[in-house]
């Protein structure tokens, strides 16, 4: 930006600056220049504490007051600097009063006595100096003392602050660890889990079946059919000609005769279409045969769910 822009701000500007009543755009580049220029922020800073000192005196009257207490004092930043003006200030006319107080009678009653004229003189320091400069002191001293006050409370203030979000920071990080935790555990006991499963699971290409198809009986003597059962056959498949379709699905079940018991059983099956006769198609584990007699009872499941026995298939297990 130009000396000459820069020039543009007065003492008038920065006022209306610093009441909020300065248009945006020149707000704008105010805003910049307070940053990045010290000659404007110096001026700026000046405008400002003369602004302060003439509203705690009491000088601000009309529109700026209205302003003053309506933009200026919105900022914390500068609320803490009115407080500490109006400090000084009543601090101030304190001293100056006691000061005044504790001039000798001499001085109020006339002036003193013409001293002579002497070498001595011009190293002496005159009492009133000795007491203004004494004030003075007293001032810079509360001034500095004012201001380590704010300047300490600001500090704890902002000490706290940062306490209370370390301690938000910890517990946070405390119940994410946590939920870490427990998702790793989650994690590895699935993995156990799938281990477990893989191990327990049968290996389909060591599994071997044996299939063939049982004809419906038919009327007379005949000989059943036989089944040649290899050595560590895993299943057996059994496709089931239907001499009828009578009923929407079928239920299966494999009976020893010899001991009059029901091995195995099926869920309901549905018949295959596609074909002249209808086909069920079952299986079951090889193990549950031995060498001898079986037979499979097929049963018709109506569509109210009674089961009714429709047709037996006799086949003799042979196992090798």
């Amino acid at each position: 930006m130009s000396s000459a822009d820069k020039q543009s701000f007065d003492d008038q500007v920065l006022l209306r600056y610093l009441l909020g009543s300065l248009p945006e755009e020149e707000a704008e580049r105010l805003d910049e220049l307070s940053v990045v220029d010290d000659a404007i922020a110096w001026r700026l800073s000046a405008v400002e504490n003369d602004l302060v000192d003439a509203y705690v005196g009491g000088q601000l009257s009309g529109g700026d007051l209205a302003e003053f207490k309506k933009c200026y004092l919105s900022s914390p930043r500068r609320l803490q600097k009115l407080e500490f003006a109006e400090a000084l200030s009543s601090f101030g006319g304190e001293t100056v009063t006691a000061a005044a107080q504790a001039l000798p009678a001499r001085t109020a009653s006339g002036p003193e006595p013409k001293e002579e004229s002497s070498p001595r003189r011009w190293f002496s320091v005159p009492r009133l100096a000795l007491q203004w400069g004494f004030a003075g002191g007293a001032v810079a001293m509360l001034f500095a003392a004012s201001y380590l006050l704010l300047e300490n409370a600001r500090l704890r203030k902002q000490s706290i602050e940062v306490q209370g979000f370390q301690v938000t920071v910890g517990q946070r990080e405390q119940e994410l660890q946590q939920q870490l935790n427990d998702q790793r555990a989650a994690n590895a006991e699935m993995a156990k889990k799938m281990d477990g499963l893989r191990e327990s699971a049968p290996n389909l290409d060591q599994l071997k079946t044996l299939s063939a198809i049982l004809l419906p009986p038919t009327r007379g003597a005949g000989q059943i059919p036989t089944l040649s059962v290899p050595p560590r056959t895993s299943f057996v498949v059994l496709v089931l000609a239907l001499e009828t379709n009578d009923f929407p699905t079928y239920r299966a079940g494999l009976r020893d005769p010899a001991a009059n018991q029901i091995l195995w059983h099926s869920t309901n099956l549905q018949p295959a279409s596609g074909a002249e006769n209808k086909l069920i198609s079952i299986s079951f584990p090889a193990r549950l045969l031995q060498s001898q007699n079986y037979v499979i009872e097929l049963s018709g499941v109506s569509a109210k769910g009674a089961a009714e026995l429709t047709t037996s298939y006799a086949f003799h297990a042979e196992i090798r």
